[in-house]
């Protein structure tokens, strides 16, 4: 059990991994210690309110967490609104909505997840935008992207920025791809019919004249 502000550096490190902001008010975190892989690695953590709270509250909340009842609490930006989700033709994700996009059963879902302050995701992200509008015309597959620094997604494995994952399509929990090759979206759209459940035409059919 461990009190802590946020004066020193070493209490804003424990605040961070927490996911706790400067603003918050007073929180009750219990932070899961087992070990992970990847360097950035996401601790499970779960919160109780703690406006009022009372010892039997606590001990309530622990024996719910030892007893497998609790759902981690996850680090996530606000939903996007509609209008904002394919707004530069890359989907966003957050926290919230992560599992319930990717673990869609009927369809294949890419995802980016990147870090604001990456180079290489800077890099990248012209080049996955034109593998989106490539794409945009096969309605089986989502090219989606989250900011892995301000939001939580659980059982999956970052080992560094940016971290491209394909969802292919099929039943929960779904297998994971991880693309390892050339950025360009020509080598990223072949990688796609190699590994996609569902398979597509990725010439976009042609236009009516007219």
């Amino acid at each position: 059990i461990c009190v802590s502000g946020l004066a020193s550096q070493l209490e804003k490190r424990l605040a961070g991994i927490a996911g706790i902001e400067d603003e918050s008010q007073p929180i009750v975190t219990l932070i899961e210690t087992r070990s992970g892989t990847g360097q950035f690695h996401t601790a499970r953590k779960f919160r109780i309110p703690a406006h009022g709270i009372r010892a039997s509250a606590v001990v309530d909340f622990i024996t719910d967490y030892e007893q497998g009842k609790l759902k981690p609490w996850m680090r996530s930006e606000p939903e996007p609104a509609p209008e904002e989700m394919f707004a530069d033709g890359v989907g966003v994700l957050v926290g919230t909505t992560f599992a319930d996009a990717t673990q869609d059963e009927a369809e294949d879902v890419l995802v980016d997840f990147y870090a604001p302050w990456c180079g290489h995701c800077r890099k990248f992200e012209p080049q996955y935008k034109a593998l989106a509008r490539k794409l945009k015309h096969v309605k089986s597959l989502k090219i989606m992207k989250i900011d892995a620094t301000r939001n939580e997604v659980e059982d999956v494995t970052i080992m560094g920025y940016p971290t491209v994952v394909l969802f292919p399509a099929g039943a929960k929990p779904k297998k994971q791809v991880v693309y390892h090759g050339s950025r360009q979206p020509e080598d990223m759209t072949k990688w796609l019919h190699e590994h996609c459940s569902i398979k597509f035409d990725s010439t976009p059919p042609a236009r009516a004249s007219g």
